[in-house]
């Protein structure tokens, strides 16, 4: 859905806006009150629906008794 840069931005903003809102006594309107939960919400859904990269799994190196020798 988002990527983790635009999540972080819109969870920042909104952040950011419950905070200015607040301090400046507007969270009594309710245009602000809904943009800014549907940004809350947004982020929320985000979290449960944003697809995991899985790394598969890689052959590891072997490790040899020289790379632990002392020079």
């Amino acid at each position: 859905m988002l990527s983790d840069k635009t999540s972080f931005i819109l969870c920042v903003l909104v952040a950011l806006g419950f905070s200015i809102t607040g301090i400046l006594d507007l969270l009594d309107n309710f245009v602000v009150v809904t943009l800014l939960l549907l940004g809350f919400l947004l982020v929320v859904v985000n979290l449960f629906t944003h697809d995991k990269i899985q790394v598969d799994e890689y052959e590891k190196p072997e490790t040899t008794e020289e790379d632990f020798e002392m020079y």
